[in-house]
């Protein structure tokens, strides 16, 4: 028989006996959209620790944190000060890890506090000619009005925009300087290492700080492809000691007990789902032709053979399934869609917060929202299709086999 004239034949079968195939369908439906959905969204948990690194276009930060004892802020008006994750890199120092091996970018940044009496923002200093990586990117994300260019200018982040009614045109002071706001940025999702509440240039930011020219205390540092970065952080820390350099991988690895369970559960619950699907098809086709037993025995009154028999009932169980395992796999998806709108909370180790950890806005420094990463699997979702559709064939096969092999007494009349 041929293969269009098999599937004909098991819709038809399908359809003359909907109740049962639509049990069939419901349960392959459930089982392979919870499968499609658990997989998908651990994965989606699992990239999360990546996103700010890859918003950044780099592969390394790298800070300097206090030497003794820790720095406090002044509550002096205007008062400016370093970050105590955030120390001065020397001009020299930076130029050492620019000439590393397998460094093919490094862009420096300044990040400043700026503490007033009841007024706290922070300030990126960047440099308008080189926002490939690092905060500098956010002056690609422009909202309203221009990048900076020049000293005396400022970009604004939206949020702090709109809360303080700031436009462009206002001018902000920041210790006896003043600026003019020129653009409103938006910081995208998962780039909050690079959010501060205004950008100047890296000009004005050492000026402010009292820095020495060529200086910077944040550096994004790019790897040429296949630069273990892990041999790159001991390089550094090596010339620059007390350096903290984190990457994903070392995230990550802070991270490694809610990446663990998270994986574990979202594997155990997606393969208990796929099984479970796996057994219900099983059953119900089994059960489906027990009861069809006295058309088999029919057909082999009208002369079918065997193997007709067998292949008129794999075309009908594999017409079944396949269709419910496509609704599952939709279904799945689109689940997958609507959560992947909602957004999660990202915790930043405290190094990479932009926020003190006594300022009354380190909770909200430290933590982003971002929209859960949309991971898709193509091949876990080929692998759930394929052994469901095999499990439904060998069922069928095996069925049908069994009762064609009774004979036509005991198939039309028993």
């Amino acid at each position: 028989m041929e293969i269009l004239s098999l599937s004909r034949l098991g819709c038809v079968s399908a359809l003359r006996d909907w109740k049962r195939s639509g049990w069939l369908i419901m349960g392959v439906m459930l089982g392979l959209a919870f499968f499609v959905a658990i997989s998908t969204l651990g994965a989606g948990y699992s990239e999360l620790v990546r996103l700010p690194f890859s918003r950044l276009k780099s592969d390394l930060i790298v800070q300097l944190g206090t030497r003794g004892k820790s720095q406090g802020l002044s509550q002096d008006k205007g008062s400016i000060r370093l970050p105590f994750s955030n120390q001065p890199i020397t001009e020299k120092q930076i130029e050492a890890i620019a000439s590393f091996p397998g460094v093919h970018l490094l862009n420096p940044a300044i990040i400043l506090w700026h503490q007033e009496k009841k007024k706290f923002v922070t300030l990126a200093g960047i440099d308008p000619g080189a926002t490939a990586s690092g905060p500098a990117r956010v002056m690609q994300w422009i909202k309203k009005g221009r990048p900076v260019k020049a000293n005396g200018e400022t970009v604004v982040e939206s949020h702090h925009a709109k809360f303080h009614k700031l436009k462009i045109g206002n001018t902000v002071q920041f210790g006896d300087r003043d600026f003019t706001i020129v653009g409103i940025t938006t910081i995208k999702e998962g780039a909050s290492l690079a959010a501060a509440n205004f950008y100047i240039t890296i000009d004005e930011a050492r000026n402010l700080a009292n820095m020495a020219d060529g200086a910077a205390n944040l550096l994004s540092v790019g790897l040429e492809r296949g630069v273990e970065t892990e041999k790159m952080q001991d390089r550094i820390t090596a010339l620059l000691p007390g350096a903290i350099v984190s990457s994903t991988d070392s995230i990550g690895h802070m991270m490694r007990g809610f990446t663990g369970v998270s994986t574990t559960a979202t594997r155990l619950l997606s393969y208990t789902a796929l099984g479970f699907t796996i057994l219900l098809v099983c059953w119900l086709i089994g059960g489906r032709l027990q009861e069809q037993k006295g058309q088999i025995g029919l057909m082999q009154t009208m002369g079918w053979q065997k193997k007709d028999i067998l292949l008129s009932s794999c075309a009908e169980a594999l017409s079944i399934t396949l269709f419910g395992a496509l609704l599952g796999v939709g279904v799945g998806l689109l689940f997958v869609l609507v959560l992947g709108s909602f957004e999660v909370s990202l915790t930043l180790p405290w190094n990479l917060a932009p926020t003190p950890g006594s300022s009354h806005t380190a909770g909200a420094g430290r933590t982003m929202l971002v929209p859960l990463p949309i991971i898709l699997q193509p091949w876990k979702i080929f692998f759930a299709l394929f052994i469901t559709c095999l499990a439904a064939a060998f069922t069928s096969l095996f069925s049908s086999a069994r009762l064609a092999g009774k004979g036509v007494r005991q198939t039309l009349f028993e």
